[in-house]
């Protein structure tokens, strides 16, 4: 067989499946767009964070390297919320997982900042349903089976 044979071969190939994959529906691509907003957001506090640390009064309390820390941890965060964000875009059944897991903690901690504030926190109200529902989407109707679909 011919070098351009071969090539055409392996066209063929991709195209076929490229074809045999589902398409990702609607509901999937907007937790995708929602996920990647959610990273890069985290990653714009991260930094935020790290600048924080040149404050006078968090120098002259010490807190300095602990919000620091903070911020590079946040950072690392972000980073894995856009790597969750490609991964999820694929169907990929364990970043689904992880994703419905991390949404779950943040929910959790909407929560505790509601039950312990003094005041309605709306921002945290809100947050915690609008996670709630990118969770719902990601497992019922045709996003779960568009995870469901064979390996």
């Amino acid at each position: 067989m011919t070098q351009a044979g071969a090539s055409t071969d392996r066209a063929v190939e991709r195209g076929a499946e490229a074809a045999a994959r589902p398409r990702r529906p609607a509901e999937v691509t907007v937790v995708v767009v929602l996920t990647y907003v959610v990273g890069l957001l985290t990653l714009l506090f991260g930094i935020l964070l790290i600048l924080l640390r040149y404050d006078a009064d968090l120098q002259a309390e010490g807190l300095a390297f602990g919000v620091t820390l903070a911020g590079a941890i946040t950072i690392l965060f972000g980073f894995f919320t856009l790597a969750l964000a490609s991964l999820i875009s694929r169907a990929d059944r364990a970043a689904r997982v992880i994703l419905t897991v991390i949404l779950g903690l943040n929910i959790l901690w909407d929560v505790l900042i509601i039950v312990g504030s003094d005041t309605v926190d709306l921002v945290a109200i809100i947050d915690a349903v609008l996670v709630a529902a990118v969770i719902a989407v990601l497992w019922v109707g045709r996003a779960a089976r568009f995870f469901r679909r064979p390996a």
